[in-house]
């Protein structure tokens, strides 16, 4: 028999977190959704080469399926954190830590301004789900 999860009041931090992730799932849904639309329109714009416009349509299907399966796996996530999962908040730090080290390559190939946005947002969000104790509280 499972054992129903106590449900805890998490801080203000984690639930704006959740929320973000919510919203940056619903942008890539609705991204996803152009991109299906534009497939449609890839073969009408491109019609001077059908090869062109075959593979046109198919990258913007196959990336529009890889932005809603991102979509998909960050509303989940954004639920975790708002339900006090730990493995969601485990796929944030892991994501964070993947973006921080995104930042610091971003530096390196001369986007400083942007490399240096990323390893502040992604080391705040990771060292607030990683290191406060009223988090580290409310995920045990």
């Amino acid at each position: 028999m499972a054992k129903k999860k106590i449900s805890k009041k998490q801080p203000t931090g984690v639930k704006i977190i959740a929320v973000l992730t919510y919203v940056i799932s619903a942008l890539l849904l609705i991204s996803s959704i152009f991109l299906f639309i534009g497939a449609g329109l890839a073969d009408e714009i491109i019609n001077s080469s059908p090869l062109l416009a075959s593979i046109g349509s198919a990258a913007f299907v196959i990336f529009g399926i890889v932005l809603l399966a991102f979509a998909v796996l960050g509303y989940f996530i954004g639920r975790g954190l708002w339900k006090g999962e730990q493995w969601a908040r485990v796929l944030v730090i892991i994501f964070s830590a993947l973006g921080f080290l995104g930042g610091l390559s971003s530096i390196f190939k001369g986007r400083v301004f942007g490399g240096i946005l990323d390893l502040v947002i992604y080391a705040v969000i990771g060292g607030y789900l990683w290191f406060n104790k009223e988090v580290n509280k409310a995920f045990a």
